[in-house]
């Protein structure tokens, strides 16, 4: 009985098992079937359940089976479905690359398991929503990518999922929080320092040939990279290897931050504390200054320095005044280096900075009093102000009691005042004209007339948008009429060009635009000025005669009120309206009277049309009115009306005395005796703070005195020349046997050839006068 029970039992297993056996190779058969479909492009069927429940244990077995070749290439068909539209799809194709990860992981065929990890790498930067399974494929890439990265040849196939996933944790990829924070986890997980270990050494062989490779992996492994790679550089012994790795931790972006942060909190060595800063300026994040700001202030210079670096590279728009902030902080050194900087950005905040640091001067250490001095007086050269003036002749007056004539500070001060006094009294000049009250209104609406015209052209491009030519031309002209009528000359030739670049037929509406403006300017200038400068206008066309009027200031002097002072840098014209002027000189250290100026006469021909400091004085000796003409305004002039300088010049000249003037006085004469000589020179420029210059240019010696010295040199033209007024300059004379002397020197003059435009005569006059004995030894080397 039992045994018939067992027979039937084993009976009943059987057919079972054949049954079994029959619906597997159904669903063989079917799966095989529908595989072909699949990978003749019919995505859908990877949302039928069945299909894709057993699509991954089949192609497990195709691989057992020795179908390696066809493996990879559905698993590259199932890759196109990583990012389908359909979630169902999507999903089921991440789960079967997942699975069939897991079935082949333990094989070691890393050519299949880089198939899969390409396209779930395509899958990780694409997803945008928590599908299911999210974790396992997560799982499967992590195992994959650990590896990968054990073996050197393979490092090169991770590069592509650590940046996708740096890119994530940075933001540049967005993520909702829960993917972001599992691939974080992710990116993290990687870190292992066994890993870490591998790489940094590789890195740090300059000879490996994956040397780049590693450098990129560890530039996207995380903040416990980071973390590695900075507590790395803080015991690393060698300076090499200190210095790469300083290159390479800032390639990790944003993650540095909290661990250099934390990293500081410990209080480091001087060095470390200067890496660190050093990698916080190759982030180049402006609002990471905050962290670098107080160490502007740590006691080895070193790391002082850094941080200025770190301020220059990361600050943008806000350097100005972050390096006013830094100056009083830093070594006095360092002071310069600021000085230097900011004294070329110019504004209101800079000069107060200066002006500070000047009236701390007692508080500077002794190696660099002098530098220091010298280098601020040389910056408020940008600063016009009164404080600056009388600030500037505090410390003159009190360098006078303590050191020579030729002393540095001296000689910085005196020449910044005779630079910016001309243009202080410029600047503070009250203007008037016989239609005052106009003036003033137009000033104090100039705000208004902004607003006026930006509403205009919102108006205009509003119409032109529209298609409404006519109207947006209308609108123009009858504005700029309007502007022109109200002596707004600017914002009526705004306006015809805005018509013409809208409509470039309008043409005769623009030169009707254009006769009207040169009318109203016309109308505008007095009688008074016209009568008094008629032989000069007689020379010029309306247009001409208008824009030069346009281009000069109108300046008023009260009794005994300097206009210009001799030595000043100032190369304007000054043509005298009303009022007397008296002219005068310095002869053997006296005042000397040369003329007194009187309403037609113009002064100013030197220094506006050569390139020479002034040799003049000029005093008020009434109520006094002058049209001045500075050399800035009249180059803007120069493009439109180039046959002007050669008629104002002409004119200029007929009426200029001052040489002669000069030459009967006696003050024409240098205060030694002169020397001709013809021998070759070699000259270098200084930059405003003494610094010479990379390059040397020759020149041919005129003449020499104790005082100065005139060499010729070739210049392209005019204008290249006039920037060489008020620099400083080095002449170095060759005298035989090894000796050279050396004359350090400011350029007070420099004049063209007539029968050579391009050939100049450079004039300097020396800090230091030389012994007579080395003039004559200069004079005897042409003998």
């Amino acid at each position: 009985m039992r045994a018939n029970r067992s027979r039937q039992q084993r009976a009943l297993d059987k057919a079972k098992q054949v049954l079994l056996d029959a619906e597997r190779e159904r669903q063989k058969d079917q799966v095989s079937q529908r595989l072909k479909e699949f990978t003749e492009g019919n995505e859908q069927l990877l949302a039928e359940d069945e299909f894709a429940d057993n699509l991954a244990q089949h192609l497990n077995q195709m691989y057992q089976d020795g179908q390696r070749q066809s493996v990879i290439e559905i698993v590259n068909t199932l890759g196109k479905s990583v990012t389908n539209q359909d979630p169902s799809i999507r999903e089921n194709s991440v789960a079967n690359l997942s699975r069939l990860a897991g079935y082949l992981f333990q094989s070691n065929d890393l050519e299949v398991l880089c198939a899969l990890f390409d396209n779930l790498v395509k899958w990780v930067e694409r997803e945008e929503s928590y599908i299911n399974g999210f974790g396992v494929a997560c799982s499967q890439l992590h195992k994959i990518t650990q590896r990968l990265l054990e073996d050197r040849q393979y490092w090169q196939e991770t590069e592509k999922i650590l940046i996708v996933l740096n890119q994530i944790q940075s933001g540049v990829i967005e993520k909702n929080s829960t993917i972001r924070g599992m691939l974080v986890k992710l990116q993290e997980s990687l870190a292992n320092k066994n890993i870490l270990e591998k790489l940094t050494e590789t890195y740090l062989n300059r000879k490996s040939e994956v040397k780049h490779v590693a450098e990129t992996i560890l530039a996207n492994l995380g903040r416990r990279a980071v973390i590695y790679l900075i507590n790395r550089l803080m015991h690393a012994d060698k300076k090499e290897e200190r210095l790469q790795l300083v290159k390479l931790i800032p390639n990790a972006g944003n993650v540095v931050v909290p661990v250099v942060v934390d990293c500081l909190k410990k209080k480091p060595p001087w060095y470390v504390i200067r890496n660190v800063v050093f990698i916080i300026s190759e982030l180049n994040n402006s609002s990471l200054y905050n962290i670098v700001q107080p160490y502007l202030s740590h006691r080895d210079v070193r790391v002082q320095q850094q941080v200025l670096s770190c301020i220059a590279k990361i600050s943008g728009t806000k350097l100005k005044i972050r390096l006013i902030e830094a100056l009083p902080k830093v070594c006095d050194e360092l002071k310069m280096q600021i000085i230097m900087q900011i004294g070329q950005m110019t504004g209101e905040e800079v000069t107060e900075a200066l002006l500070s640091l000047l009236q701390e001067r007692a508080n500077f250490k002794q190696e660099h009093y002098i530098e220091l001095l010298v280098k601020i007086c040389v910056s408020l050269k940008f600063s016009p102000t009164k404080e600056v003036i009388s600030a500037l002749n505090e410390l003159i007056n009190e360098r006078k009691e303590s050191a020579g004539p030729t002393d540095p500070v001296l000689v910085a001060a005196r020449d910044t005042l005779l630079i910016l006094e001309p243009r202080y009294r410029h600047q503070t000049q009250s203007s008037f004209t016989e239609n005052e009250n106009l003036i003033d209104e137009l000033e104090f609406q100039g705000e208004q007339k902004t607003s006026s015209i930006r509403k205009i052209e919102q108006s205009i491009r509003e119409l032109v948008a529209q298609g409404d030519l006519e109207k947006a031309g209308n609108k123009l002209y009858s504005n700029a009429v309007t502007a022109a009528r109200d002596k707004d000359f600017n914002s009526a030739e705004l306006l015809r060009d805005k018509l013409l670049e809208i409509n470039p037929l309008a043409l005769s509406e623009v030169i009707r635009l254009g006769e009207i403006i040169e009318e109203e300017k016309s109308s505008s200038i007095t009688n008074h000025h016209i009568a008094v400068w008629s032989e000069l206008y007689e020379k010029m066309s309306t247009e001409e005669f208008n824009s030069l009027y346009y281009a000069m200031r109108l300046e008023n002097y009260g009794f005994d009120e300097p206009i210009v002072k001799a030595g000043e840098t100032d190369p304007s014209l000054y043509f005298v309206n009303s009022g007397l002027v008296r002219l005068t000189c310095q002869c053997d250290n006296r005042e000397t009277f040369l003329k007194r100026l009187q309403p037609g006469e113009v002064i100013g021909v030197g220094p506006f049309f050569s390139v020479s400091v002034w040799t003049v004085s000029m005093t008020a000796q009434s109520e006094t009115q002058l049209h001045v003409l500075s050399r800035e305004n009249f180059n803007k002039l120069q493009q439109e009306f180039p046959d002007l300088e050669a008629k104002l010049e002409e004119f200029c000249h007929n009426y200029d005395t001052v040489p002669e003037m000069l030459r009967m006085s006696g003050s024409d004469r240098r205060e030694f005796p002169r020397y001709s000589v013809n021998i070759k020179i070699s000259n270098t420029l200084l930059d405003p703070y003494g610094n010479a210059g990379k390059r040397s240019f020759k020149g041919e010696l005129i003449d020499i005195s104790k005082g100065g010295l005139c060499f010729s040199i070739h210049i392209t033209s005019k204008e290249n020349a006039r920037l060489l007024l008020g620099r400083q300059v080095v002449s170095e004379i060759n005298l035989g046997g090894g000796n050279i002397l050396k004359c350090f020197g400011v350029i007070i003059g420099v004049q063209f050839k007539e029968n050579d435009q391009q050939e100049f005569s450079v004039h300097v006059k020396f800090y230091r006068n030389i012994e007579h004995d080395h003039v004559m030894q200069v004079v005897n080397l042409e003998i």
